[in-house]
């Protein structure tokens, strides 16, 4: 099938793809990079050589057995929490003559993550091609896994080579953006990658690292697309290649702007809150308005500004403009400038990649954006195809793998039928309700674990819990069980709750988020408020057991009772080798959010520890009030200076309530020139240390809640 893959020269594709990025470092880097020749040029080089032929080679995490004499690729058992790889025990080397073989490579989403291993975009590939041809004439092999990177996905189809697939699907492109560039950040350990960091955002500004970012992503996935075809052009066969989409109605990426010049920074959170107040006012024209001068300011490298821009088009029902907002959002969170853990997306530069790449490749191209749209008829993806950023529903997949299908089919000579008709008349997954409800569950913990919205999450999480309990109601059960250890004083692996649910057809894995160090507090309410009474009394007693003990607890460190762990720099909760942790809470955000589990019978003194931290070497030092309130309510107002300081400030118990209080501290607003902040940073940098460009609104050192 060496037809199949063109030798069509490239055209100018730069020029599309700078249209479609949306931003201005994402033009000057397409521009630049088309003068450079980049993309004229042959990559190779990024990637391991193929597997040596002095004998069998690892398929991904399946390992070369013989097995009564004959080559099979056998992967270890999972652990108890499950692992990123498909559950197939052993692959054959050998294959049916009578069937095409098609080998399904990819990221999380192609690994059907929160389903797996009950149901998979794999799985429901297999049972597609039986039903639509009537007979088993195709073998679907599972090598997707979550996390997946470039070379990974290159050396995996390398290594597959050796089951002599028929084809190989590809469906990947959501991890490229935070994955791909590790290197590109002022936090990495790498002194060399710091300075080099430094010399790029001295020359062009914060838009320099963005573009080094952007190069290096559009270099390995040009790259890995060349050897994809490579692969495929000398084994004869034809590549699938699924463009994926992304959440645009659920999902936000809320991110601090880096600073600005002048005052700019104080005047873009001004705005922002402005912003706020408008949309809660259904002020559409005001928001969207007030949004478009965030953008002004912060130069489109600031996602928050976008997704306000997209609630305040979405509010006065302008679908066009809310999707290209949401689409700007994706392309604005860019991990060269992340201060915030953020979560993975396709992007429009990733999606463009792999559609030139189809056209210039002659890979079979599967596109998503478009299938869905037609799908649904709406220009916003959400939770109907999506159980979080990008990974998809039971329906999704089925459209996703229908479209699939159809290509298959018409490679292979089959029936020429078209994807909307496969997606109407082939058979819906079959997914067990107890692993369907266990999906939705864990969709509404992943959420709360990933995602930072502008205004509340409570919604979607309620949406998720709601879902879930339809789907089985006997997921009600693993709901108590997971307050039980949220709730408990001890890891979750050791609790009878982890038991009983470890033997529970609503298992609950690392992939739906069990394992996990803080209160999970939105989701506990969440699921309080979809239980019946009796399940909601049992919340009530397990949240009054781990109430305020007569010492009190530090609602800072260990940093269990933070509301939203999130909200903190990410390298102050994704740990880097070398990388010193920090022992303080430092803000990122002009509020901080904490839990305090109380039961409402007695006063409570609130001993804070904290400081304003100051850039290094500028002047003047910070200082001014901090206000604290409880449950949306004042509750007292702490001056806080440059040095750190220890205040006490007394709750009255008529302002605290039974079981979850939400305790805020909102931090003044800088007074540091944003220019002589980054160029502090600079400074840093060159000298090989890490540095913030984004503003620390605060650091707690403790914050001690202790009954009266």
């Amino acid at each position: 099938m060496n037809d199949l893959h063109s030798e069509t020269p490239p055209d100018p594709w730069w020029q599309a793809l700078a249209a479609q990025l949306g931003t201005p470092g994402g033009l000057r880097t397409a521009r630049r990079l088309q003068r450079e020749g980049f993309f004229d040029q042959e990559e190779h080089v990024l990637f391991s050589e193929a597997p040596a032929r002095g004998g069998p080679q690892p398929i991904s995490i399946w390992q070369p057995r013989e097995i009564d004499g004959e080559l099979v690729f056998e992967r270890p058992d999972p652990l108890a929490m499950g692992d990123h790889y498909a559950a197939r025990k052993r692959i054959f080397a050998r294959k049916d003559p009578s069937k095409q073989r098609l080998c399904f490579l990819g990221e999380s989403v192609a690994a059907g993550y929160l389903y797996a291993p009950h149901l998979t975009p794999a799985m429901i590939l297999h049972d597609q091609l039986r039903a639509a041809t009537g007979g088993d004439g195709y073998e679907v092999i599972d090598l997707a896994r979550t996390n997946e990177t470039l070379d990974g996905l290159v050396t995996t189809a390398e290594c597959a080579m050796q089951l002599q697939p028929d084809a190989l699907v590809v469906f990947a492109g959501n991890n490229w953006t935070l994955l791909e560039t590790p290197s590109v950040s002022p936090y990495v350990p790498s002194v060399r990658a710091r300075q080099q960091y430094g010399a790029a955002l001295q020359e062009a500004g914060i838009l320099g690292p963005i573009e080094n970012a952007a190069r290096q992503v559009l270099h390995k996935a040009a790259a890995a697309l060349a050897r994809l075809d490579e692969i495929a052009r000398a084994a004869s066969i034809p590549v699938v290649l699924v463009i994926p989409e992304v959440n645009l109605a659920d999902w936000e990426t809320r991110q601090p702007v880096v600073w600005l010049p002048g005052e700019a920074t104080a005047r873009w959170y001004r705005l922002y809150e402005e912003a706020m107040g408008r949309l809660e006012q259904e002020d559409w024209t005001g928001a969207a308005t007030t949004a478009q001068a965030m953008i002004d300011l912060d130069g489109a490298t600031c996602p928050s500004s976008f997704r306000l821009m997209a609630r305040a088009h979405i509010g006065a029902g302008e679908w066009e403009p809310a999707r290209a907002a949401c689409r700007d959002e994706v392309e604005a969170n860019q991990y060269a400038v992340l201060a915030m853990l953020s979560a993975p997306q396709a992007t429009r530069m990733a999606q463009a990649v792999q559609r030139r790449a189809a056209r210039h490749h002659g890979f079979v191209a599967v596109d998503l954006p478009q299938i869905f749209a037609e799908y649904t008829g709406s220009p916003l993806p959400g939770r109907r195809l999506f159980l979080d950023y990008c990974h998809l529903t039971v329906e999704a997949m089925h459209v996703a793998m229908a479209a699939v299908t159809a290509e298959v089919l018409r490679l292979f000579g089959e029936d020429d039928l078209r994807w909307q008709t496969l997606a109407r008349l082939l058979p819906a997954p079959a997914v067990a309700p107890e692993a369907d409800a266990t999906a939705k569950f864990g969709a509404a913990i992943h959420s709360a674990h990933r995602l930072s919205m502008t205004g509340s999450r409570a919604e979607l999480l309620a949406y998720w819990c709601r879902a879930a309990l339809d789907a089985s109601p006997g997921i009600v059960q693993a709901m108590l069980d997971f307050v039980a250890v949220r709730t408990a004083r001890c890891p979750a692996m050791l609790t009878a709750a982890q038991q009983r649910n470890y033997a529970s057809p609503y298992r609950l894995t690392f992939q739906h988020g069990w394992q996990y160090d803080y209160l999970d507090a939105d989701v506990i309410e969440a699921v309080y408020a979809g239980v019946d009474p009796p399940a909601q009394a049992e919340v009530r007693r397990m949240l009054r057991a781990r109430g305020l003990p007569p010492e009190g607890v530090d609602l800072v460190y260990p940093p269990f009772y933070l509301h939203e762990p999130l909200e903190q720099f990410y390298p102050d909760v994704m740990p880097f080798e070398d990388l010193a942790q920090r022992a303080t809470y430092r803000a990122p955000w002009p509020v901080s959010r904490f839990c305090l589990i109380d039961d409402a019978t007695r006063d409570v003194d609130l001993t804070i520890t904290a400081r304003l931290p100051t850039v290094e070497g500028l002047q003047p030092r910070r200082e001014g009030p901090v206000a604290v309130t409880i449950n949306g309510e004042a509750a007292a107002v702490i001056t806080v200076g440059a040095r750190w300081s220890k205040t006490t400030a007394r709750l009255g118990r008529g302002v605290l309530k039974e079981g979850i209080n939400h305790l805020a501290l909102r931090w003044p607003l800088p007074t540091t020139p944003g220019e002589a902040a980054l160029e502090a940073a600079i400074d840093r940098l060159e000298r090989g240390l890490e540095a913030d460009l984004h503003l620390v609104f605060g650091e707690v050192f403790a914050l001690l809640a202790r009954p009266c």
